[in-house]
């Protein structure tokens, strides 16, 4: 198993002051169609609906990233996801209206 991650641009299917959001997610899978399969379906058992992935491939851990805190971060992430069999998300951020 293969932990995947990708970014995803979503919409709240219930929409009061705010538009959307985007958010990065990490899910331990066999392949990319099953780690977009399950994301999708647990953003959706959220009441947020997909709308665009900018990408869903497996997560390289030795990423440098633009700091040491960012690399310990994403490295958290992915290895929380590599533990688990649910999908482990980064920070939400919302869009208002």
């Amino acid at each position: 198993m293969t932990v995947y991650w990708t970014s995803i641009e979503y919409e709240y299917e219930f929409k009061d002051n705010l538009k959307g959001g985007f958010v990065y997610a990490f899910i331990k899978a066999k392949d990319a169609i099953s780690a977009y399969e399950t994301i999708k379906e647990n953003l959706l058992s959220m009441n947020l609906i997909p709308i665009s992935w900018d990408f869903i491939c497996p997560f390289d851990v030795n990423t440098k990233w633009e700091s040491e805190e960012e690399t310990l971060h994403y490295k958290g992430l992915y290895e929380k996801a590599l533990s688990h069999k649910r999908c482990v998300y980064d920070d939400f951020y919302a869009y208002v209206k």
